[in-house]
C-alpha cells in the first residue's frame, strides 16, 4: 500500500491521506493512543503553536488509533482547531515506520525517570486506547507526500520540542 492510499476516518467520513493532504504540506501528530495523557497534552501544545504556522504554509492534523467517532470526540473534547483522524488499522503508523515499543518504553521507564509527573498524568487517562505499546511521533509531509521531517518517540514520555517542530516547518519557506 502507498502512503497516499492510507484510509483515515473522522466521525463517519473516510478519506485517503492523499485527499487530506491535497497538495499542501501537512504536519501529522501521531498519538500513541487516544487515552495517552502525554499525547493528549501534545495535541494541546500543538494547538498553541498554530499561531506560528501559517495555514498557507502547512496544515496540521492529529492521528489516533480507534474509530472515527473517537477521533472526533477527542478533537472536540480538547477544543482543537485542527482535525483529528483515526487510523483504525494502524496502516499509517506502519507506512511511516513508527514502531511499537516495549512495556519498558511505554510505562516503566518514564515512570521511574519522572514518577510524580507520571502519576499526575495517569489521572488524566480516560480510556485505554487500542494498542498501548504503539509509539507516536510527528511527521512533516511535503505537498507531494515526501517525508521532510520525522520524529519517533523513544518512549511514551519523549516528545519533540516546539522549536524543533517549528524549525522543520520553517524549512518549507526555503
Amino acid at each position: 500500500m502507498s502512503l497516499g492510499k492510507t484510509e483515515l476516518v473522522r466521525g463517519q467520513q473516510s478519506q485517503f491521506l492523499a485527499e487530506i493532504v491535497d497538495g499542501c504540506a501537512t504536519l501529522l501528530v501521531l498519538l500513541r493512543h487516544s487515552g495517552c495523557p502525554l499525547c493528549r497534552e501534545h495535541l494541546v501544545v500543538t494547538e498553541g503553536m498554530l499561531d506560528e504556522i501559517s495555514k498557507d504554509q502547512c496544515r496540521v492534523i492529529g492521528v489516533c488509533q480507534g474509530d472515527g467517532a473517537e477521533a472526533l470526540a477527542l478533537e472536540q473534547e480538547l477544543e482543537l482547531s485542527f482535525p483529528v483522524f483515526a487510523d483504525p488499522t494502524g496502516t499509517l503508523y506502519r507506512e511511516l515506520d513508527i514502531p511499537h515499543g516495549s512495556w519498558w518504553q511505554v510505562t516503566l521507564g518514564p515512570m521511574l525517570r519522572q514518577p510524580i509527573k507520571a502519576i499526575q498524568r495517569m489521572r488524566d487517562v480516560r480510556r485505554p486506547g487500542k494498542d498501548v505499546k504503539q509509539l507516536g511521533g510527528v511527521v512533516l509531509l511535503s505537498a507531494t507526500m515526501e517525508t521532510l521531517y520525522r520524529y519517533v518517540q523513544r518512549d511514551s514520555g519523549d516528545l519533540p520540542g516546539d522549536d524543533e517542530v517549528l524549525a522543520a516547518v520553517a524549512t518549507l519557506n526555503n
